[in-house]
């Protein structure tokens, strides 16, 4: 048999990919503050949505003085399960990015097929002017893929299609307008009942849904804060799954280099007790805060979360509190 040889040429890792290895720090940039009377974009950058229902949706957000404008390809499909092809849906948020003329963009609705165009994402033009990026689900791709490549900080939070159409409570719909407007300190008290493990923590705030962040670890787009608060949370995925994930992570060195964790809706995964018990077992051996079933995510009631802010939780008196402007 003759000799075999693998040569690996001209392989070229970027210092973002490749953040675990080393000491990483990060200072996002904070995005702008809204204006009282906002333009805001509605955009989409994966699933397609039915526009009567987006225009809905939308009327709250009118209705507090704010200007609303949609990209053109939210009602557009492709394959079925996209708001166009690859082209379109880059095409149409570059095109809103580059313009000076909104104060925000919003999300449509997730889904999937934001990863498919971040490597077409123009992030010159979001570090230029950053404006708040608000979504969540498969958005979670984006706000990676900005904090990386334009060192912005977005939000994870309410959308148009879910969110805004089927209405916020007034206690996050008020957390939600005040953190855009630049309120600070904010806090929401949790039940003693949600507490996954004991502790005390303050870092940066980061992270999104689960499954979306697991599957671009190793990528270009793979976004992790040392010594921060990872919040994150998920649909649809049973016990076993959400296990494969978390230990995905354990196992590239990710559970050593944070401070505290936050967990959101869980919805539909799994039985609640057995993911309760998963949880505990997975986070025993790290001496860090654990509290789980904050009100953000697929909830249908969505906490806005804002990203690379410094945040604290405390078990001892069972808050989450938002220390510092998520805006300037």
């Amino acid at each position: 048999m003759e000799n075999c040889e693998l040569r690996i040429e001209n392989v070229r890792v970027s210092s973002q990919s490749t953040i675990l290895n080393s000491q990483f720090t990060i200072q996002l940039t904070k995005p702008r503050a809204l204006p009282s009377h906002a333009h805001i974009a509605v955009l989409a950058a994966s699933g397609p949505s039915e526009l009567s229902r987006i225009r809905d949706a939308a009327r709250s957000i009118e209705q507090r003085g704010h200007r609303v404008t949609f990209a053109p390809n939210i009602d557009h499909r492709y394959r079925g399960y996209l708001a166009g092809d690859d082209d379109e849906r880059a095409e149409e948020l570059n095109r809103f990015f580059r313009s000076s003329e909104f104060d925000a963009f919003f999300f449509a609705r997730g889904g999937y097929g934001a990863m498919r165009i971040l490597d077409r994402i123009d992030y010159s033009a979001i570090a230029n002017d950053p404006r708040p990026v608000v979504g969540f689900s498969d958005v979670t791709a984006l706000h990676q893929a900005i904090a990386i490549h334009a060192g912005v900080g977005g939000f994870h939070g309410p959308m148009l299609n879910l969110d805004f159409h089927d209405g916020l409570s007034p206690e996050n719909e008020e957390w939600f307008w005040s953190m855009l407007a630049g309120a600070a300190p904010l806090t929401r008290v949790f039940d003693a009942q949600d507490v996954v493990q004991e502790g005390e923590a303050e870092g940066a705030l980061f992270g999104g849904c689960l499954s979306l962040t697991t599957a671009l670890t190793g990528t270009p787009y793979d976004f992790w804060i040392e010594d921060g608060i990872w919040f994150w949370e998920d649909v649809d995925e049973p016990a076993y799954r959400i296990d494969r994930m978390l230990t995905h992570l354990r196992l590239s060195g990710r559970m050593k280099k944070i401070r505290g964790v936050i967990i959101g809706a869980l919805k539909n995964c799994g039985d609640g007790g057995e993911t309760r018990t998963l949880l505990r077992e997975f986070f025993q051996p790290f001496d860090i805060p654990v509290v789980q079933n904050l009100p953000f995510g697929h909830h249908g009631n969505n906490l806005l979360m804002p990203i690379g802010t410094r945040v604290r939780v405390s078990t001892g008196d069972r808050t989450f509190s938002v220390m510092e402007k998520a805006v300037r």
